[in-house]
């Protein structure tokens, strides 16, 4: 351990990564550590799934079923009432009354969370990626992408999986107009015109979110999804 506070590193600062860091500060005693989030995004708590910007992605339960706290299943619905997250959001309120607001709201109701701590700085937020975490001692040396090294007595992996890669089977059409390898690319799923047949290859979380993006804008044309599980 080092001669002063233990150093904490936290890689990746999405859900997990600040729910690590918020309960950490929350259930330790004052100045017992020194807790660091390595993020290279500019707000923790979003991460990939929690960052969209794209209005049609929303949370995939109810409000009620989400929370930050263990126990208090309300903990997030409570949050939205008293907040005013989902103003104006008609959308949000389903038929039975079930909220299901968008994604990037769930970001914001944990940073509000890590706010007091970062304030206080008992979090504290380096914005840089981490190339490599080598031992030293009893502890750990990260080799920050920036050229930075940072000291730490424990390390929590906290990093979210690979960018989106095409299938070795579809390496013939990399490049070719039309294919769309990055699902969160909004860009490329804006090109797509209104009557184009598209095929979603998979039929996970991402499909949805690629369907509702396309929806929103207005896209008419068949839309056929492929699984190996149908």
């Amino acid at each position: 351990m080092s001669a002063s506070e233990p150093i904490i590193a936290i890689v990746g600062g999405g859900f997990s990564g600040a729910a690590t860091a918020f309960h950490l500060a929350r259930l330790l005693p004052a100045s017992a550590s020194d807790i660091v989030v390595v993020e290279p995004r500019e707000r923790l708590g979003y991460g990939l799934a929690y960052s969209t910007t794209d209005p049609s992605h929303r949370i995939n339960v109810p409000a009620s079923r989400m929370t930050l706290i263990s126990g208090q299943d309300s903990h997030f619905a409570d949050w939205l009432q008293q907040s005013s997250a989902i103003v104006g959001d008609v959308e949000a309120i389903a038929a039975n009354g079930a909220i299901y607001p968008q994604r990037r709201v769930f970001g914001g109701y944990v940073e509000s969370h890590l706010q007091p701590f970062l304030l206080s700085k008992t979090i504290r937020h380096v914005r840089s990626a981490v190339a490599s975490v080598e031992r030293s001692g009893e502890g750990y040396s990260l080799i920050l992408a920036d050229g930075r090294t940072l000291a730490a007595d424990a390390v929590v992996i906290a990093t979210t999986h690979p960018p989106p890669a095409l299938p070795l089977a579809m390496q013939s059409v990399a490049g070719i107009a039309g294919l769309v390898a990055n699902p969160y690319d909004l860009e490329s799923l804006e090109a797509i015109s209104r009557n184009d047949h598209v095929l979603v290859i998979g039929t996970g979380l991402t499909s949805a979110d690629v369907i509702a993006t396309l929806d929103r804008k207005g896209h008419r044309g068949h839309i056929v999804a492929l699984s190996r599980h149908g």
